[in-house]
């Protein structure tokens, strides 16, 4: 059965997935550019720079772990 499934895959040229560095994913959200919350404006919504970084980060893929670790590089 499992060999089956092995030969389907390379029938059909499915490659591994592509692992990309933490260089690269911080490279890449940077790219997306990210909201910035500075914090000191009284107008500025925290839940939606929240939103919007959760967003990108949802799109890029990464896992919560992950998301902390990015966000933090605003």
């Amino acid at each position: 059965m499992l060999a089956q499934v092995v030969s389907n895959q390379v029938q059909q040229g499915a490659q591994a997935p592509r692992t990309t560095t933490p260089g690269e994913r911080v490279r890449d959200f940077m790219r997306m550019n990210p909201p910035v919350f500075h914090g000191s404006k009284v107008d500025e919504d925290p839940q939606e720079f929240i939103d919007e970084v959760c967003k990108i980060l949802t799109i890029m893929d990464v896992g919560a772990c992950e998301k902390a670790e990015l966000a933090a590089y605003q």
